[in-house]
């Protein structure tokens, strides 16, 4: 039985969790409501970065990290739609990391948010909504290249998921509104069962 330390609010959980789901593993990974600011000894002992996701493996072994935990279950036990290969595989991969980095914009404006109003860096917040409507950009132009019906790659649960999030956390940027190409993927990318089973507590 693997062990999958995490949260249920956390955009880099879920993105582990959303590939336990389609690669139909999930009565083989114990999910573990972990709060890594108050960590547990024992995910300290297997991650000393005190970071969730970490994923435990059936030998024992901790692996501290979304996207080596994703390539670790693939690698494993297979099911996730590859990438392309040649000069494509870049191009999805690059997609991938865009995709990656609205989720990490979106977390870092939530963290800096946490902090009190007085010492808010306001300048830091713009920078990281700059960079995620430039992102959305980016992927509502090659949203025809994005899975539908398939199963999905890393590229598709990366994007998803980091777009449920802004969902979840960010709601005020109406990012539907203009990026509507974006808008009809992910409308119909939402109602996978992995990410319906997913989804973050209201």
């Amino acid at each position: 039985m693997m062990k999958l330390y995490c949260s249920r609010t956390s955009p880099y959980s879920r993105k582990v969790r959303v590939v336990i789901e389609e690669l139909r593993l999930s009565e083989q990974v114990e999910e573990i409501e972990t709060d890594p600011y108050s960590p547990p000894p024992e995910l300290l002992a297997a991650n000393p970065l005190s970071r969730i996701p970490t994923l435990i493996t059936d030998k024992g072994e901790a692996l501290p990290d979304s996207d080596l935990i994703i390539e670790y279950l693939d690698a494993k036990y297979h099911g996730l739609a590859p990438l392309p290969r040649g000069t494509k595989r870049w191009t999805a991969r690059r997609r991938q990391r865009i995709a990656q980095g609205v989720i990490d914009a979106a977390v870092a404006t939530m963290q800096e948010k946490r902090r009190p109003e007085s010492i808010v860096y306001h300048s830091f917040l713009d920078r990281q909504m700059a960079a995620i409507r430039r992102s959305l950009e980016l992927l509502n132009l090659e949203a025809h290249t994005l899975l539908k019906d398939e199963k999905p790659s890393v590229v598709e649960i990366t994007a998803g998921v980091g777009l449920a999030y802004l969902d979840f956390r960010m709601p005020y940027l109406e990012w539907r509104k203009e990026f509507e190409a974006l808008d009809r993927w992910f409308s119909e990318f939402a109602r996978r069962p992995s990410m319906v089973k997913t989804q973050p507590p209201a």
